[in-house]
């Protein structure tokens, strides 16, 4: 398929790179910054713009990878007619770009992607589209870059970005506040990789509510005290602290 991509960040590479790997073509890269549309066009062999009124009109799917915050207003300036325009965005509806065309989509990667990661991993993607034509060239082109697929409304698709936050954000978030107390403390945060590791590799056999351990669940008061009281230093996580302990001890024990 002829694709013009709208944006130049983690999304709009990574889609672009593997429809390039997977016979698409990117005729366009439109980014309002003239240079990063230069550097993404020139890696995938398209042209570039900074101005929409210079869109390539002969594309089969545009492309929307902005953050969220940029749709609106590209809703507002676009107008496409009947061409397949999609978004990316997992909290935003489809009907946000209902304006811009007739015949919208949605392919969000339910994935955290950085576009300084060539090595890209699985991405499942969530497909939303406004008919069965515009479903069936999306299912094609999401097929051609991945081998997870499904189809969720804009609600549903809502959930799952709420689920991911929880995953990913929320656990990478936990993890930096590990890494500053450890430098903060002179301690050698290395030590703390397998147990990281090990914390995800075990989500390949088991359910995560199978493996929960820790002083929390075991209802062990008087660690948990002298976690509490060697953090008066860190408020953010000397609060975080009991609100996660909890919330564990609840979630294993709220049925007894």
């Amino acid at each position: 398929m002829d694709i013009v991509i709208i944006g130049a960040g983690n999304v709009a590479h990574c889609f672009g790179h593997l429809m390039k790997l997977h016979g698409h073509h990117v005729k366009q890269v439109i980014s309002r910054k003239k240079e990063n549309a230069r550097e993404l066009a020139e890696l995938l062999g398209g042209e570039y713009t900074d101005d929409l009124l210079d869109i390539n009109m002969e594309a089969d799917v545009y492309l929307l990878a902005v953050s969220d915050s940029v749709i609106p207003e590209l809703n507002d300036q676009l107008r496409l007619g009947r061409r397949i325009v999609v978004h990316t965005a997992g909290a935003v509806p489809m009907e946000a770009i209902s304006r811009i065309t007739t015949n919208t989509g949605v392919m969000y990667p339910l994935q955290s992607i950085r576009k300084e990661v060539k090595s890209y991993p699985a991405i499942p993607i969530l497909l939303e589209a406004v008919n069965e034509e515009v479903q069936k060239r999306l299912h094609a082109l999401a097929l051609s870059i991945s081998s997870t697929i499904a189809y969720m409304n804009s609600a549903q698709r809502l959930q799952m970005h709420l689920a991911a936050v929880f995953c990913n954000n929320f656990t990478n978030h936990l993890i930096a506040l590990a890494k500053f107390y450890c430098e903060q403390e002179g301690r050698d945060f290395s030590l703390l990789t397998p147990i990281i590791k090990e914390t995800f590799l075990r989500l390949d056999k088991y359910p995560p509510e199978s493996v929960q351990t820790g002083p929390a669940l075991r209802q062990d008061e008087k660690t948990m005290a002298l976690h509490t009281a060697i953090l008066q230093q860190y408020p953010a996580m000397q609060q975080i602290y009991p609100l996660l302990s909890e919330s564990i001890y609840q979630f294993h024990h709220s049925g007894e």
